[in-house]
């Protein structure tokens, strides 16, 4: 994905969940990883779909870890800083999701 030449290239890669796995109201649908600028990757980032006022939406979750201390918190580990990097990592990463599942459709009809 080009555009800002600040930005590195974004070059994502989804696996799709053969079984979607539903846990409390957010099913699974793939799991990302997203290469950056050749140099770096962002792994387990998860696409989700979850109801929002009872409309089902996308969601694109960068890995975090549960942190067991006196407060149950998560902590985001590998996450975009700036809202341009959130918005084209999503766009990137979405679209590479649309692409693998139109291919996995594909694969299942020619068996």
């Amino acid at each position: 994905m080009r555009g800002n030449p600040d930005m590195p290239d974004l070059e994502p890669r989804v696996e799709v969940c053969r079984t979607p796995v539903a846990c409390g109201g957010v099913q699974l649908l793939a799991v990302a990883d997203l290469f950056i600028g050749g140099a770096f990757v962002i792994r387990d980032i998860r696409i989700r779909e979850a109801s929002k006022d009872g409309a089902e939406a996308l969601q694109v979750a960068f890995p975090s870890r549960r942190w067991n201390g006196e407060e149950k918190r998560c902590f985001d580990i590998a996450f975009p800083i700036t809202t341009e990097a959130h918005r084209r990592a999503t766009i990137a990463i979405l679209q590479a999701f649309q692409d693998a599942e139109a291919k996995a459709c594909q694969r299942e009809m020619r068996v």
